[in-house]
């Protein structure tokens, strides 16, 4: 018998076939285990009968009364198994150890009365009726333990009279101690199987933390994962920002409360805007105490406050100090959430496991799981009742059938112990992926300013080089004509000139190369003023048409030499500028033309233009020729101090390159705008500026 229980651990399979080889050893009619609950009432969990002769009892309940706390009180302190004749009216208490008094004899009389004559003593008239109404005529009951703790009884009836001897009771009781075994080894089994269950729970989430994924996506699986092992149904995973700029992160899956309808329900917040849940004060301050042991809980501005209110006020929460999570069994009956309780009445949610998520000190958000309410139902084996229909009830043992609607669910220390761990896992790559987000930015931002160096380096290595060339080219403008006044005047100090005409022409040409000489270094000194941010405007109403025939009288005769005719097309008298600055740029403007334009002509025009803002009119001075060109990528190059289209070209026209840079900063001082235009190389260059047309 012992060898055929012991071929499964499965408590219900051990049950059964103890039940099943006891009445097949006893030869009765019927052989139970019956198990207690906290309340004292019962259940029939395993039971094996013979044909019809008996009621099958499996799976009813018997209230607390049927087998009254002295009772049970006896089965654990005397460990006494009882056998009850119903036709001789006689019940029989056989221990296994140590006899202890019992029944209403005072203390002399059980000294005085032999041992047997104790032990042995009339049934109690409605025990008789009882077991009669169920027709039992013979009943054999034997404790079974867990521990020193009472966890049922091993029960024998039978239909007719039957007489159990010593070694039926030592073989019954045999059972009930290999029953005992068979629960300590089921109970080490199931905690064998929750352990891996949780281990294996926990490496499946621990994966899913380190997997290549984006962290939100991690996350939401994370959640999904713990949701459905913990069999709740729904949860949300509350992340604080990590600083003032970022918002806080909330994943949720499963059923939700409905936080964010508008209109009459649920509620909504004073400011019109949709709140979280966490946004809740519950919430808020669960989150500044991460573990409610006072020697490990960081001090918040509000602990004092929160303490109290707990006392007050949050009465139904179980507190579980050690496993740093909040149960609300019933959020209904939860004072602190009276606010919050409307926008669940659309779901069936009923209970909430609130677990703070810190790393050390620092607090990174929470875990809620929502759990939803269950109906629970017994199957009664009659109930007792003062009331005499009840009787027949209990007589027939019919089950009653109480349904209990919308129960607050069970949290078990398991399931809290297995949030509680995946809660820490969850903190810790929390934490890590902050530490690496931190990383990675303080990475980038290095390579940012490693760049913006590299761009510093390279700026003032194209600046020095650039330096270098206009010192290398301005020093060549300088010496040429330099060098050219230098020699006429020489010629003319040793005189080498024929006559008078040669003379004039020496003459001329040394101070021509002088001006030139003259130009250049005030092109320079322009370009170092402006840079310098000491340049300055005087700004008037210059009359246009005969500032531009004046500058085409200054090109005249090199107009002709050339044979480039300036073209003059001038619909606006004025125009609001420096005239002097003005002249400048209209100066360098038509040289650059002159020099660049080997055929074809020069056109200059001035009309109005576009407005470029919304205030006042503006001007559009233009210089158009059909010289050489520029290439498009070359034209913004162009505006920079110190820069030609080529090198080629500067060597072949000459030039330091500023002409056209200080013509921009001069338009820019005047307000104005200046565009460089181009087809092409050989097709022709397009200048514009455009000036105020009044102040």
């Amino acid at each position: 018998m012992t060898n055929r229980i012991r071929q499964s651990l499965e408590l219900e399979t051990i049950l059964t076939t103890t039940a099943a080889e006891l009445r097949s050893f006893l030869e009765t009619d019927r052989v139970k285990v019956y198990r207690f609950e906290p309340d004292g009432s019962g259940e029939v969990i395993a039971e094996s009968i013979d044909g019809q002769r008996l009621p099958s009892l499996l799976g009813l309940h018997f209230p607390a009364s049927d087998i009254p706390p002295h009772s049970r009180e006896m089965f654990i302190k005397a460990k006494t198994r009882v056998i009850v004749s119903v036709p001789a009216q006689q019940i029989t208490l056989n221990n296994q150890g140590n006899v202890a008094t019992t029944g209403d004899l005072t203390v002399e009389e059980v000294q005085q009365t032999k041992i047997e004559d104790i032990l042995q003593r009339p049934v109690d008239p409605c025990h008789v009726e009882y077991l009669t109404n169920m027709g039992v005529q013979s009943s054999l009951v034997v404790p079974i333990f867990h521990g020193e703790k009472l966890w049922g009884l091993l029960a024998g009836h039978h239909a007719t009279p039957k007489t159990f001897t010593d070694e039926d009771l030592l073989m019954v009781q045999l059972l009930a101690d290999q029953v005992s075994v068979a629960l300590d080894q089921s109970h080490l089994l199931s905690e064998a199987r929750a352990k891996t269950r949780q281990e294996t729970l926990i490496n499946q989430i621990s994966t899913l933390l380190h997997t290549p994924q984006q962290v939100g996506q991690i996350l939401e699986n994370v959640l999904k994962t713990l949701v459905k092992a913990s069999g709740c149904s729904g949860g949300r995973l509350y992340i604080h920002s990590t600083d003032p700029t970022t918002a806080t992160q909330i994943y949720t899956y499963g059923d939700q409360p409905q936080l964010f309808l508008w209109g009459t329900q649920p509620q909504k917040s004073a400011t019109g805007e949709a709140l979280l849940l966490e946004a809740e004060t519950f919430w808020q301050q669960l989150m500044r105490q991460p573990n409610l042991s006072p020697n490990t809980n960081p001090v918040g501005p509000h602990d004092e406050d929160w303490q109290s209110l707990r006392t007050e006020q949050l009465s139904v929460s179980a507190q579980l100090s050690n496993l740093n999570c909040h149960i609300v069994p019933d959020l209904y009956q939860e004072p602190f959430l009276t606010a919050v309780a409307p926008t669940f009445r659309n779901t069936r949610i009923r209970s909430i496991l609130v677990m703070p998520l810190w790393y050390g000190k620092q607090a990174l958000g929470c875990l809620t799981l929502f759990r939803d309410e269950i109906d629970t139902e017994i199957l009664w084996a009659g109930r007792l009742d003062p009331d005499d229909r009840n009787r027949r009830v209990r007589q027939s043992f019919e089950a009653w059938r109480e349904l209990k609607l919308r129960q607050s669910p069970q949290w078990h220390p398991a399931e809290i112990e297995l949030v509680q761990a995946v809660g820490s896992h969850l903190g810790m790559a929390l934490m890590q992926n902050r530490l690496y987000q931190w990383e990675r930015e303080n990475r980038l931002l290095v390579e940012m300013r490693n760049r913006e160096l590299d761009t510093a380096r390279n700026i003032a290595e194209e600046a020095n080089r650039m330096k270098s060339d206009f010192l290398s080219s301005t020093s060549h403008e300088l010496r040429t004509p330099l060098a050219s006044t230098l020699n006429y005047l020489k010629l003319l100090k040793e005189g080498f000139y024929d006559n008078e005409e040669e003379l004039k022409e020496y003459i001329g040409v040394a101070y021509q190369s002088a001006e030139n000489l003259v130009a250049i270094i005030n092109d320079v000194l322009d370009i170092a003023k402006i840079e310098a941010g000491r340049m300055s405007v005087q700004m008037n109403q210059v009359d246009l048409r005969p500032l531009l025939s004046e500058q085409i009288r200054m090109f005249h005769v090199e107009s002709r030499h050339k044979g480039i005719p300036l073209i003059l097309e001038c619909e606006v008298e004025q125009v609001y500028a420096d005239q002097g600055k003005l002249k400048q740029i209209l100066t360098n403007l038509l040289s650059n033309a002159l020099k660049f334009t080997p055929i074809g002509e020069i056109r200059i025009t001035a009309k109005k233009a576009a407005a470029m803002s919304d205030s006042g009119e503006w001007v559009e001075i233009a210089v158009t020729d059909t010289g050489i060109g520029i290439d498009p990528n070359q034209r913004e190059l162009l505006f920079e101090p110190f820069v030609q289209a080529d090198g080629s070209i500067k060597r072949r026209y000459g030039g330091t390159g500023l002409g056209l840079a200080i013509c921009k900063r001069l338009v820019e001082l005047m307000g104005g705008r200046i565009f460089l235009e181009s087809e092409g190389l050989g097709r022709g260059t397009n200048v514009r500026l455009q000036l105020p047309f009044d102040n």
